[in-house]
């Protein structure tokens, strides 16, 4: 069973899939800056870039990791799901930290969105092999 993880493809794709996250709330924050709320203040900003990193990490984490596990498990014949599901473990390694310097309230979200990246890895592995 070890022999068939594909542990280069495992690592890049979390590591793929957490900058995907980051680019996405990069992305969802010039916007919100730039062309929907402009001229606020900085600490503006900083309130409005933590809610929408809590409403837009979840989602882009499930897609990013949906992704690039399809990536890691394109053409598997056999251990598809769990190389998939290792890339969503990765990625929800590298983000754990943030877990923890979360504000109590905003844990459970954190759970959620680890729980879909594990989702989709799992669901990348059976969508990307064969």
């Amino acid at each position: 069973m070890l022999d068939s993880i594909r542990w280069v493809r495992v690592l890049v794709g979390g590591l793929g899939s957490e900058l995907g996250v980051v680019a996405a709330l990069m992305v969802a924050i010039a916007v919100y800056r730039w062309m929907i709320a402009p001229g606020l203040s900085p600490d503006a900003y900083r309130g409005i870039g933590e809610r929408v990193g809590y409403y837009v990490a979840p989602t882009a984490g499930f897609v990013t990791t949906l992704g690039m596990a399809i990536w890691a498990t394109r053409g598997m014949a056999s251990g598809a799901v769990l190389n998939g599901v290792l890339v969503g473990i990765v990625s929800v390694a590298i983000s754990l930290p943030f877990f923890f310097s979360a504000k109590p309230e905003h844990r459970l979200m954190y759970g959620i969105a680890f729980a879909l990246r594990l989702a989709a890895g799992g669901l990348a592995g059976l969508l990307g092999h064969g």
